[in-house]
C-alpha cells in the first residue's frame, strides 16, 4: 500500500471522527477505567521544557493540553471537530499550541521535533499502513529525540489475566470498528518494529485495568540515536 492509499483510507474516517468527537474521550475513559488517560498523562515525564513536541492524531487532546504548559506543541488531526475541542481546552487553561487540520503523512518536517507522540493513533491502521506510518513518524524525530506511543499493551501475565485482556480488547476494537473508527486487527507490538525505522526502545510503563486487573495499556518510549 502506497502513501496515497494510506491517505485515502485515513481520510475516509474524517467524518466519523467528527461525528464522535463530543463523546469519544468519555467513551474511552469509561471503557478503559481511566487508564488510557493515565497512559497519556505519564508521558509528561518524557518532555522537557521548551521542547518541540508533535501530537499525531491528537483527538480530544487532553495529553497535548498538559504538555502545552511547558513545551512548544503542534497538534495534527483529520477531524476539525476534534481540533476544536483541543482549542477550547487550551483556551480554558491559558495555553497555546499550533493546530493543523490534515493528514500526518503530509506533514514533512523531517527531524524537526524533539518528541513525537502517537497515542492510540497507530492502532487506527491495518498492519502494512501502520508500519509505513510508524516509519514516517520516526522520520520526524530529530537525532537524540523521542517517539512516544501510548496504546494497547501486548498480553502478559498469567493465562487468566491474558484472557481478560484479550476479551477486553476485543470488545473495544469491535465497538470502535462498528463506529467506523478503526479496522479489525490484532494487538500490535511496536517495539519489534523500531530497529527497522531507526529507533531504539528505551522503556515501557504499564497500566492495569481498574488499577488491579491485567496490564491493558502501555506507554512506550523509543529514542532515535544521534
Amino acid at each position: 500500500m502506497n502513501a496515497t492509499a494510506i491517505t485515502t483510507t485515513t481520510s475516509d474516517c474524517k467524518g466519523k471522527f467528527d461525528r464522535t468527537a463530543r463523546f469519544y474521550e468519555k467513551l474511552a475513559r469509561i471503557y478503559s477505567t481511566g487508564q488510557i488517560e493515565a497512559a497519556k498523562a505519564s508521558q509528561l515525564e518524557e518532555i522537557a521544557p521548551n521542547q518541540n513536541v508533535l501530537y499525531c492524531g491528537v483527538g480530544g487532546g487532553e495529553d497535548a493540553v498538559l504538555a502545552a504548559e511547558k513545551a512548544n506543541v503542534t497538534c495534527i488531526d483529520l477531524s476539525q471537530q476534534m481540533l476544536s475541542r483541543v482549542e477550547r481546552k487550551l483556551n480554558k487553561h491559558g495555553h497555546r499550541a499550533h493546530l493543523i487540520q490534515g493528514d500526518v503523512l503530509q506533514h514533512q518536517q523531517t527531524e524537526h521535533y524533539d518528541v513525537v507522540t502517537a497515542n492510540f493513533f497507530l492502532n487506527c491502521f491495518r498492519p502494512e499502513p501502520m508500519q509505513q506510518m510508524l516509519a514516517h513518524l520516526a522520520s520526524l524525530v530529530r537525532p537524540g529525540g523521542k517517539l512516544l506511543i501510548a496504546d494497547v499493551a501486548v498480553p502478559q501475565g498469567n493465562w487468566l489475566y491474558q484472557a481478560i485482556h484479550q476479551c477486553h480488547n476485543a470488545v473495544g476494537i469491535t465497538s470502535f470498528w462498528l463506529l467506523g473508527l478503526v479496522p479489525l486487527h490484532g494487538i500490535y507490538d511496536y517495539r519489534g518494529l523500531f530497529p527497522e525505522v531507526g529507533l531504539v526502545h528505551s522503556h515501557t510503563k504499564t497500566f492495569r485495568l481498574a488499577k488491579i486487573g491485567p496490564v491493558a495499556y502501555e506507554a512506550i518510549t523509543a529514542v532515535k540515536p544521534k
